[in-house]
């Protein structure tokens, strides 16, 4: 009777822990998918708050900041008073500002930066949660830094101080 429950607590135990290790092993792969799709400026369309539809097809040649954030977020309007007290979309940087907040919510908190007339800053709306899936990490803000070949040089999840996010886009202060 021994042997059976001993035998019976190893089988179980064996199931669990190969559960446990096909979880890893698919989080691993999904992570790697995400990744190699965003190894490049992926190609999306999204509204601006204009209405017209934005595409990353339209862009060339970098480098581009496309910064996700949220208008009720502290640290997203921190982040973004120093992007834009650095002047990134005069120094040639195309800044794409993505949010999954409504239209209004977005224009309302974008006009206290003045955006409207650059043309190297395009905010975007994503309320169907489109760049959720294609880039994965749902951390507000995430920064994603393209170089001039649209080659992701780094992608940079939570708060950062502009002095690492000029040094990724090699752009002097």
């Amino acid at each position: 009777m021994k042997k059976l429950i001993l035998t019976l607590f190893v089988v179980v135990f064996i199931l669990v822990l190969s559960f446990f290790v096909m979880g890893i092993s698919r989080k691993i792969k999904e992570n790697n998918a995400s990744e190699n799709q965003i190894s490049t400026l992926p190609l999306f369309s999204l509204p601006e708050l204009n209405g017209r539809i934005f595409s990353t097809s339209e862009i060339n040649r970098g480098p581009v900041l496309l910064v996700r954030f949220h208008p009720e977020c502290e640290h997203c309007t921190y982040e973004l008073k120093e992007i834009f007290r650095s002047g990134l979309a005069d120094r040639g940087v195309m800044v794409l500002l993505v949010s999954a907040a409504p239209k209004n919510d977005v224009n309302s908190f974008l006009t206290q930066f003045d955006v409207s007339g650059k043309d190297n800053i395009i905010p975007l709306t994503d309320t169907a949660y489109l760049l959720s899936d294609i880039f994965s990490k749902n951390v507000i803000p995430s920064n994603y830094i393209y170089d001039k070949e649209l080659k992701l040089v780094k992608a940079l999840y939570g708060e950062y101080k502009i002095e690492i996010i000029l040094k990724y886009l090699e752009v002097s202060e």
